[in-house]
């Protein structure tokens, strides 16, 4: 039983940031219906820049945190500005896209492993302290990644349903064509959109790096883990991201009770397929005709 015990508050932990990377990703995937693969190299360019700003700058953790996600919120905009628009422009089809950014992916990745080296390099000075409830363990950058990845996403779901802004964003995903008739501007709406994912996803970034440090490869699954989610809660429900996420962090967590660890990620894909076939629409999304 304490194992159990264990294994799911771990599994909530894990499930919060996997719902800060699905909420992350699934709003830039609603608004713009882009396969944001590049998604990924924004958290690792999130984690490297408060590595960066930390330990070689000697800027206060929490100033050097507020910058990284700024960067990361300036490197998805930079994205879409340098890559999708130009493809859209030209009318490329989804499936170029979707390889110019798995290509942004790759190139980026290997870049900061040859400037930066492929091992694990963590945030020097920072300890976090151990917390005991009863037979549960954990530690403070852990409770601290359940607080703010719930604060973020619950803050999100209110942005988009209860402020003109966010109904702007739903108006553009529901249909840009006419919300450009009704004198919305889509293409700066794609911004804010890549703005505000980037910006969550930088922050999911830096509590990575804060709990078991940065390296240049982190972002694959990360964006692979908030696809994944998206897809299983569907993909025009953000809070059926935010769930799916919760619910692939504990089950991933708790199969190694009776799976060995190295096919935890499995798990993820398995549960999806499953999803998929009884649920295709999503576990929040409601069926259409």
């Amino acid at each position: 039983m304490e194992l159990f015990a264990q294994l799911a508050t771990i599994g909530i932990i894990l499930g919060s940031l996997y719902a800060l990377f699905a909420v992350s990703w699934g709003v830039i995937f609603k608004v713009t219906k882009t396969f944001h693969f590049a998604h990924g190299i924004v958290f690792t360019i999130g984690a490297y820049a408060c590595l960066i700003f930390t330990n070689y700058l000697r800027i206060p953790l929490i100033l050097s945190a507020l910058l990284a996600v700024a960067v990361s919120s300036l490197a998805g905009v930079a994205i879409e500005l340098l890559t999708y628009r130009p493809l859209r422009r030209i009318l490329s089809t989804p499936l170029a896209i979707l390889i110019s950014s798995l290509g942004t992916l790759i190139v980026v990745e290997n870049f900061i492993a040859l400037v930066m080296g492929s091992d694990i390099k963590p945030i020097t000075g920072f300890h976090p302290k151990a917390i005991f409830v009863g037979p549960v363990a954990f530690t403070s950058i852990q409770l601290t990644i359940v607080i703010i990845s719930l604060l973020l996403v619950v803050g999100l779901i209110w942005f988009l349903y209860r402020t003109r802004t966010g109904r702007i964003l739903q108006a553009v995903a529901s249909n840009p064509e006419m919300a450009e008739v009704v004198g919305i501007d889509a293409p700066k709406v794609f911004l804010l959109a890549f703005a505000i994912g980037s910006a969550l996803i930088g922050v999911a970034g830096v509590l990575s790096l804060l709990e078991k440090g940065a390296n240049p490869y982190m972002g694959t699954m990360a964006v692979l883990i908030g696809a994944i989610a998206v897809i299983m809660g569907g993909v025009e429900s953000i809070p059926g991201g935010a769930v799916s996420g919760f619910i692939l962090g504990v089950a991933i967590n708790l199969s190694v009770i009776r799976i060995p660890s190295e096919w935890q990620y499995a798990i993820a894909f398995g549960i999806v397929i499953v999803l998929i076939i009884l649920r295709p629409e999503g576990i929040l999304a409601q069926k259409t005709r």
